[in-house]
């Protein structure tokens, strides 16, 4: 096996822990490559929420060491002729449904190789129509972990799936339009908004700082960690990915400016 090739397998689904399903694929991986460390990212992705998998996974792979494989499967349209997929950057390997899933990850990994999955000798013998991440997915992870090449697996395709993903974007009147990429398990709202990107944006209009508003609530503090920020008040920080969020302090922020992910805030650029 080349040196540079992990034996590390991640897995995100939106299969949950009460069935076999999670189970069953760790099984077919092991069957193909015993040494393989298998981690779990998440299996609590919500049920068919390729957007919700596809932002999780981008977040989690900057964690992991080069060459590793990671398999995602949010996959509403198996079994139909959507293709299974191998997609390789500089850094990682992704399997999974050509559905989109990988749309955030290929904003900042851009891939060197897409393939379609045909090989039938890097799958189970017998493959169901309604359980690809166990026989497909699982097994072809296991054999790239192994060492064998990308190439190998099936054709390249440049056709893939991809989401529209939500950007911000600069209003003529000089505001910001930002739309919320993800609310996490505390309520915090994640903007599609970097602090690169956040910082340049500032530059270009010459602001000296910003305040957020959804709806009525107007939200201007900002703060380098969440203990910092007075209890249950909305405020501003980067966090551990760099994106732009507004937290509250022991409180959800969602649940005071009443955003979900999709939703978009208003950022006004304040000059000196």
């Amino acid at each position: 096996m080349p040196e540079t090739r992990m034996s590390i397998i991640t897995l995100t689904t939106d299969f949950g822990s009460a069935d076999h399903y999670v189970g069953a694929v760790k099984g077919a991986i092991l069957s193909v490559a015993p040494q393989a460390v298998v981690v779990d990212i998440t299996h609590d992705v919500p049920a068919h929420d390729v957007r919700e998998a596809a932002w999780v996974l981008r977040n989690a792979i900057t964690s992991f060491p080069k060459q590793t494989v990671h398999v995602a499967v949010v996959d509403p349209g198996v079994g139909s002729a959507r293709r299974p997929i191998l997609a390789s950057t500089e850094n990682h390997y992704f399997i999974g449904p050509d559905n989109g899933i990988f749309s955030w990850v290929f904003e900042s990994e851009a891939p060197r190789q897409v393939v379609e999955i045909s090989a039938p000798h890097y799958m189970r013998s017998s493959v169901s129509s309604t359980f690809h991440a166990r026989d497909i997915f699982g097994p072809a992870a296991a054999h790239l972990a192994r060492g064998a090449e990308p190439g190998n697996f099936g054709e390249t395709i440049e056709d893939y799936a991809k989401l529209d993903l939500p950007r911000a974007r600069l209003t003529p009147e000089g505001e910001v339009k930002a739309p919320v990429a993800h609310v996490d398990r505390f309520g915090n709202v994640v903007l599609n908004l970097t602090r690169a990107a956040m910082e340049q944006l500032m530059a270009r209009a010459g602001a000296a700082g910003m305040s957020v508003s959804a709806g009525a609530v107007r939200v201007e503090a900002i703060f380098a960690t969440y203990a910092e920020a007075p209890a249950g008040a909305p405020f501003l920080l980067y966090n551990s990915s760099d994106f732009l969020e507004i937290a509250a302090n022991q409180g959800r922020a969602t649940d005071i400016l009443k955003v979900r992910a999709g939703d978009s805030v208003a950022i006004t650029l304040r000059r000196p």
